[in-house]
């Protein structure tokens, strides 16, 4: 074996995708020209972004952005100054995105769930005096409200305010006054913005808040140069260029995911330097509106989160959508990857990433998805460089090119989600083979993405060759050229002396350098001495029939100072309300898990505290059980100290 491959085993399943081992050198180029106006002059008349029942092409979204940055520059607004949005996801969100950026400014994106207090905090640490909000949240409550109360905290100017209808054929009337509204100054003001030097480097664009599900959120700063890196890194580290450029303009892709979230944010702006129509939906939990804009719009891939994906299934007319379906944001159970596979007939693929990274550091492997048809990764690879040598001919890249520019994209994605359909039914039938082997796995380091593991004790770094042989587990620690400046306001921070971030989650890596997450450090319950993964716990019950949800949390033992009870919390789906038993699922994780690892209590509720992208927060739910402990709460300095540590990091 090459040397190489003891170090980066992933790189054998690069070499058999005939991808580089690197993009060096990215381009130095500003986010708003890499992101909008290169494909806007290259695509000017595809459609650019759906929602509801109204299209944008790239050449009026284009204008659109013009206009509204250069009214934000004669509001005052400078290169450097942090301007806030408060938005669902939306037209308005992309075309305020791109604004702010395009005048040097600095987006800083909210969640439209955040509290006043939240909000207030944030825009307070930036000094932020400008914010462009909705005047509703997907719940329909009254947002407006909020940001005025925000407003009075703050030192908040300008409230520009939108209303999701502005973009659609039933346009609404705007009767709130003391603001200025979004369209009314993008329809006065010319497509004129001025020209700012940026460094592309240097200079932050987003400020994107991490979830705060481990810990207090955090700014975190993403430059110029590192968004048109990742976007650069992202398909590439899955499929060779000729395939790619086939596909360029041609595709549309599905965006249930909040965009003020760097995974929602990360996948639409890919999508559209790649000229794909991006098919928004404003609230994450209309599952109705995914399948309708699926069956009208054929998009080829959606990107989502486990709890999306989940609910989706409860839904009419979803067999046989054909989609590609990537996974990201929470671990994604054996279950509903299995389940919504065979329903409809998609092939699922988990994706991993942090805000840290804009988002995405690992990518699914289209190796281990094709293996069963072609029997090996070795043959799959051989496969793929005949088809990569294929289309370097430029006669026959120029005439398939030629031939699918005839198709539509709608036309185009059918004939893909037929394909996709096929293989689907041809490897994803039983839970053997390719399922064994790949569920669970958030795919291999995207190119280059530097990958060191620490030891979980010891914090001394383990060699990637050691972690595969021995079947080790350990910390993963990631750099790549697209990583956070740091935290805000503090170039640096959050970077150890190496240029490494550490994720907090625990990996084991297989023989191709696939990677699972085995849970995180911070999740980690010790039951005497003994490591229990609470992972490895939902996963069991997620295929525990009328489990809906779960999360298994650890609390400190009052008998036994150091060591942790082990607690399970349910959400049963429905029509299974009455039907689950403690005692039953005792049993069912008794046959499964050693002695010190079965739970001593479950519990039923109706719903799990969750992020604005779903991910359950575990630490809210061990909290609640420290408080009920009473006296004992400050008895055990232990787990504060322990807690310190966590919101430090």
């Amino acid at each position: 074996m090459k040397i190489k491959y003891l170090k980066k085993p992933w790189l054998r399943l690069y070499d058999f995708m005939s991808l580089p081992e690197t993009f060096e050198p990215y381009p130095i180029k500003t986010y708003t020209e890499y992101h909008l106006d290169e494909p806007a002059e290259k695509w000017p008349n595809n459609m650019a972004l759906a929602q509801f029942d109204y299209e944008i092409t790239f050449k009026e979204l284009k204008d659109h952005v013009d206009r509204l940055a250069t009214a934000l520059a004669d509001l005052g607004i400078k290169k450097g100054d942090v301007v806030a949005t408060v938005l669902p996801t939306s037209i308005q969100y992309v075309i305020s995105d791109f604004a702010i950026t395009k005048i040097g400014a600095i987006h800083l994106p909210a969640s439209v769930i955040d509290s006043v207090d939240g909000l207030a905090n944030k825009f307070k640490m930036t000094e932020c005096q400008n914010v462009i909000c909705c005047y509703t949240n997907v719940n329909e409550g009254d947002l407006i409200t909020k940001i005025k109360k925000v407003a009075e905290l703050t030192r908040i100017n300008n409230i520009i305010l939108t209303k999701k209808e502005d973009y659609s054929l039933n346009k609404p009337d705007h009767l709130e006054k003391d603001v200025l509204w979004l369209t009314d100054l993008i329809d006065k003001y010319p497509p004129n913005p001025p020209k700012v030097d940026i460094d592309p480097k240097r200079d932050i664009a987003i400020i994107s808040y991490t979830g705060g599900a481990t810990g207090i959120p955090k700014g975190v700063m993403l430059s110029h140069y590192g968004l048109v890196a990742h976007t650069v890194s992202f398909f590439g580290s899955i499929l060779p260029e000729p395939i790619i450029n086939l596909c360029d303009g041609l595709l549309r892709i599905l965006m249930p995911l909040p965009q003020y979230h760097t995974y929602g944010h990360g996948m639409t702006i890919i999508g559209l330097r790649h000229g794909y129509g991006v098919l928004l939906i404003t609230d994450p939990r209309d599952t109705k509106e995914f399948v309708k804009l699926a069956r009208k719009y054929n998009p080829v891939i959606c990107f989502g989160a486990p709890v999306q994906y989940m609910k989706v299934l409860k839904e009419d007319d979803v067999e046989d959508l054909g989609l590609i379906a990537v996974s990201g944001s929470m671990p994604l159970s054996p279950m509903i990857h299995m389940q919504f596979e065979e329903k409809t007939r998609s092939i699922m693929m988990e994706a991993y990433g942090l805000a840290e990274f804009a988002p995405v550091t690992h990518v699914p492997s289209l190796i281990s998805v094709l293996t069963p048809i072609f029997g090996s990764e070795e043959r799959t690879g051989e496969v793929f460089q005949l088809l990569n040598n294929f289309f370097k001919t430029i006669e026959i890249y120029q005439q398939i090119k030629s031939i699918l520019n005839l198709l539509s994209p709608k036309d185009l994605g059918l004939l893909i989600n037929r394909i996709i359909i096929f293989i689907s039914r041809n490897t994803l039938t039983t839970l053997d083979g390719r399922k064994k082997e790949i569920m669970g796995t958030i795919g291999v380091p995207a190119v280059d993405t530097d990958v060191k593991i620490r030891d979980i004790f010891t914090e001394e770094e383990i060699p990637i060759d050691v972690v595969v042989k021995e079947e080790m587990f350990g910390e993963m620690c990631l750099r790549a050229p697209w990583q956070m400046l740091g935290y805000w306001p503090d170039i640096g921070s959050g970077i150890d002396e190496d240029g490494f971030i550490h994720t907090g989650d625990v990996v084991k890596i297989d023989e191709w350098g696939r990677m699972f997450i085995v849970d995180k450090v911070k999740d980690m319950i010790n039951v005497s001495g003994y490591k229990v993964y609470p992972r490895e716990i939902d996963d069991m019950l997620y295929g525990y029939p009328g489990v809906e949800e779960v999360a298994t949390i650890g609390y400190p033992d009052p008998s036994r100072p150091g060591s942790d009870l082990i607690k399970v919390i349910i959400v049963p789906g429905k029509g299974y309300e009455d039907k689950l038993r403690e005692e039953d699922i005792l049993d069912y994780l008794r046959k499964k898990l050693p002695p010190y690892a079965v739970p001593k209590q479950i519990e039923f509720r109706d719903s799990l505290p969750k992020t604005a992208t779903g991910k359950i927060l575990k630490k809210q739910l061990r909290e609640e059980e420290i408080k009920k402990m009473g006296p004992y709460y400050a008895h055990y300095s232990y787990y504060f100290g322990k807690k310190r540590r966590e919101d430090k990091e």
